[in-house]
């Protein structure tokens, strides 16, 4: 954007907030929605290189650090049961070693008014592990599903 000087100028960026989570893939008939965003993990190992000089009895002459495992990158999210038994059956898909797990998906950051902030595209995504939390006789609290996918990759797409 221009100045009043006419030079240009940078928007300072604003810190997304989310109110809600929406998980959109094809094998949902339609988007589940999460009021918890639990973390998102994606990591390369770091392998440790030591270089030793030869006829040097040992004597080191390169140490360094260089890119080692990877681990698939996991999302984890948290909703409350809402009778919807989608993921579970998708769950129950990747347990059976069905090739219908896997699927490319869209984890979209909404803020209070539904507006979509940002999005995560995943691909391969699969539900690794699925709990239920927060059940007690008599009580009136919500019951919360909590769900840990695994992907191939992550790509963060910001909004537009």
């Amino acid at each position: 954007m221009a100045g009043s000087d006419g030079n240009q100028t940078m928007a300072t960026p604003v810190a997304i907030t989310a109110a809600r989570f929406m998980l959109s893939c094809d094998l949902l008939t339609k988007p589940a929605f999460f009021a918890e965003l639990g973390g998102i993990s994606s990591e390369v190992e770091g392998t440790e290189y030591i270089t030793v000089e030869p006829g040097q009895q040992g004597k080191v002459v390169n140490y360094s650090k260089q890119y080692g495992k990877t681990k698939p990158p996991t999302v984890t999210l948290k909703r409350g049961v809402d009778g919807n038994g989608e993921i579970w059956a998708w769950h129950r898909n990747v347990r059976n070693g069905l090739d219908k797990g896997r699927t490319h998906a869209t984890l979209t950051i909404c803020d209070a008014s539904g507006t979509a902030r940002g999005a995560y595209l995943l691909e391969g995504l699969w539900p690794t592990k699925m709990e239920v939390s927060g059940l007690k006789a008599g009580d009136s609290g919500v019951v919360y599903e909590n769900v840990t996918f695994v992907c191939s990759d992550i790509t963060y797409q910001p909004e537009q």
